[in-house]
């Protein structure tokens, strides 16, 4: 990539999108270093030599579990120095074989991006989704369990910390004069 802010976009969808296996390939050929590194909820490929191939494998396994998926990539931050992009989206995927719609589940893409000879190439792929968003990409209808997991997550939490906070474990202070002061804990604001 020469300008990857431009660029990433159209290559998402040439990824995660496209009618067709070769632009797929290609893509992944050309926008990946060949020991490209992945990272995902259900998967995950190593960086070794020929690591981009291995991925090409899930990339494609992904069209055969969900022959149309749609892509929308809603924001892009680059960091030039430090050769990191972020990219929140929204994917709609539906495995073929449930009777069910395609939801949309958003997902934030972390890139580490390797330059050489003034070109950008992605080194390593980072996947992250809420729980209930990757419940509602697989299988829409446990996202309903997955939600209400979550909210008895927030119960237990809020119980077992008033417990601990009438054992004397991380209890704040009732009189503000034997709080620790927020001094100099703001000084360094960019």
């Amino acid at each position: 990539m020469e300008n990857p802010v431009k660029e990433i976009v159209s290559i998402v969808q040439q990824l995660v999108a496209t009618d067709s296996p070769n632009v797929q390939k290609a893509a992944l050929e050309t926008y990946m270093t060949p020991d490209v590194a992945f990272r995902h909820p259900v998967c995950v490929v190593e960086s070794h030599a020929n690591s981009r191939d291995t991925l090409l494998g899930i990339y494609q396994w992904a069209r055969v579990l969900s022959p149309r998926v749609e892509i929308k990539v809603d924001s892009i931050v680059f960091d030039e120095n430090r050769r990191v992009m972020y990219l929140e989206s929204v994917q709609w995927f539906k495995l073929f074989f449930l009777p069910t719609i395609a939801s949309p589940a958003r997902l934030i893409t972390r890139l580490t991006l390797r330059e050489k000879n003034g070109l950008y190439y992605i080194s390593q792929q980072e996947d992250f989704y809420h729980p209930e968003d990757f419940a509602a990409l697989l299988v829409p209808a446990i996202t309903p369990v997955i939600r209400k997991g979550l909210n008895l997550g927030t119960v237990l939490s809020n119980l077992f910390v008033r417990g601990a906070n009438m054992l004397g474990y991380w209890r704040p202070y009732v009189n503000d004069a034997y709080a620790a002061s927020d001094a100099g804990l703001y000084d360094n604001e960019d």
